[in-house]
């Protein structure tokens, strides 16, 4: 439920590139391709060098998690999510993404790719009725199908003395999931993101924050919330990373916590156009899951 799990939706952030690379081979790298912004990067000088301006991505991954989110009984969410991601020119880079998701719970949560929404125990999808619950009995549900389609645009800007990377993003959804299935708000939510990095040696950290705008539900006013992340990667070879991020995001609700998670990951390069990761997350408030893993693999044609 959102963090630095959005990667497992819409693909790896800049910062992520240059974890592989020492301070020279990022400078090298932001002047042939300014907007490498995805797992695909990660293969090393040589791999970022060949980079054209003019890029296709594409990823597919599976992400599991679980948690009870200040309920009494879990809400296990699994969601598999195709990302295409397109690079016209050396400043932006524009992504689309939609996952299958399956979702089992009381109905008090409602997935989604930039942070899905925790509506509170006992509202049944959140249309305020009590929707799964039967007097003191908690009825589970198990729904699954097409998630909501997240677009995202992202311009960057100009290194600040060739040390400090800067990336603007803005994202849109459209709410094609099925709201009766508790698989999307059935409303339009969109994101306004800055994000910050630079390279100390192999270390890559970075902090970003963003303002979320979300639709109302029905009966459900929901908040538009802030969030932010801090973290570092690290290279550990030409083809091999780890990095690691702490994400806090408001409660969207008056009847649900803040997010909070520890989120971890182990990336490499399989070949010139291949590369895979894993990785886990652990919730630290209410608003998390308690625990969730999954990998990605992406692919990025040779010209």
């Amino acid at each position: 439920m959102g963090g630095a799990k959005w990667f497992k939706y819409m693909g790896l952030p800049k910062w992520y590139c240059h974890a592989q690379f020492q301070q020279l081979d990022v400078l090298h790298c932001m002047k042939k391709n300014h907007i490498s912004g995805a797992i695909l990067m990660v293969a090393g000088l040589s791999f970022c060098g060949a980079t054209a301006a003019d890029e296709w991505k594409y990823s597919i991954g599976t992400d599991i998690s679980s948690g009870k989110y200040g309920d009494t009984e879990e809400t296990e969410i699994v969601a598999t999510p195709f990302t295409v991601s397109y690079s016209p020119n050396a400043s932006w880079t524009f992504k689309a993404s939609m996952p299958w998701t399956s979702i089992e719970g009381p109905g008090g949560v409602i997935p989604g790719g930039d942070g899905g929404i925790v509506v509170g125990p006992g509202n049944g999808r959140g249309n305020g009725n009590g929707g799964n619950q039967t007097g003191d009995e908690i009825v589970l549900t198990e729904e699954s199908g097409l998630g909501d389609l997240w677009l995202t645009g992202t311009y960057s800007l100009q290194p600040i003395a060739e040390q400090y990377f800067f990336d603007l993003s803005a994202k849109y959804k459209l709410p094609v999931g099925d709201e009766d299935k508790g698989l999307g708000t059935g409303e339009v939510d969109y994101t306004l993101q800055a994000e910050m990095f630079t390279v100390i040696d192999n270390y890559t950290p970075f902090v970003t924050v963003a303002r979320k705008f979300k639709g109302d539900l029905p009966e459900t006013e929901l908040r538009d919330v802030w969030y932010t992340s801090i973290g570092s990667g690290y290279k550990l070879s030409e083809v091999a990373s780890v990095g690691a991020s702490l994400d806090y995001q408001q409660a969207a609700t008056s009847q649900s916590d803040r997010q909070t998670e520890l989120f971890g990951y182990y990336s490499h390069r399989l070949s010139a156009q291949w590369t895979g990761m894993v990785y886990g997350y652990l919730g630290l408030a209410d608003g998390s899951p308690d625990q969730g893993f999954g990998f990605q693999i992406s692919y990025r044609p040779m010209d």
